[in-house]
């Protein structure tokens, strides 16, 4: 590694680090994408994986998923890089919200789906549900599949009556009960 670009990434990630505390979200994009291109050490990466984290929340409070969504998924891959699999997982369910957001439902689905299977393997309860969840979500309210919705809505309201969140468990209920009402049209 040449200290010119480890200077190089070091001020890019100042920069649009900078610019995210000041607001300039839209701004901060470039800078933080040519910090995560520059190689540096590991503690440099990972800083700007978090900034980009913090960058695509605000991009994603401003409605700007398209963006939000392209910065989730570098930091996603350089968390996967650095073997973060919770940060990872994090990025991964910011992703599916984004497609979701950007009305890309099935592959959301997807998305959640695999998060999922992958919080389940890294016995993350709380992450499956949510992932769970947020598939009966969709389905139910966007795509109007009540019946595909049920085992994903009962799956989730188990695993978060199991962790004691009784009111995401309530939610999914819901969910499941507008399932099992309305049927399959």
């Amino acid at each position: 590694m040449l200290p010119q670009n480890r200077s190089e990434g070091e001020a890019a990630l100042d920069l649009g680090t900078s610019l995210i505390d000041k607001g300039r979200f839209h701004d901060a994009i470039e800078p933080l994408l040519r910090a995560a291109a520059i190689s540096g050490t590991a503690a440099q990466r990972r800083a700007t994986a978090t900034a980009l984290l913090r960058l695509g929340f605000g991009l994603g409070d401003r409605q700007n998923y398209a963006e939000a969504l392209r910065v989730h998924a570098r930091a996603a891959a350089i968390f996967a890089e650095l073997g973060d699999a919770e940060q990872e997982l994090q990025c991964r369910t910011l992703i599916g919200i984004c497609e979701w957001q950007l009305k890309a439902y099935e592959s959301a689905i997807q998305i959640f789906e695999s998060n999922a299977e992958n919080a389940l393997g890294a016995g993350r309860t709380a992450m499956r549900a949510v992932a769970l969840l947020s598939i009966s979500c969709i389905l139910v309210d966007h795509l109007r599949q009540y019946r595909r919705a049920d085992p994903y809505a009962t799956e989730a309201a188990r695993l978060f009556r199991s962790t004691g969140d009784h009111e995401q468990a309530a939610h999914a209920l819901r969910h499941l009960d507008e399932a099992r009402h309305e049927g399959n049209p």
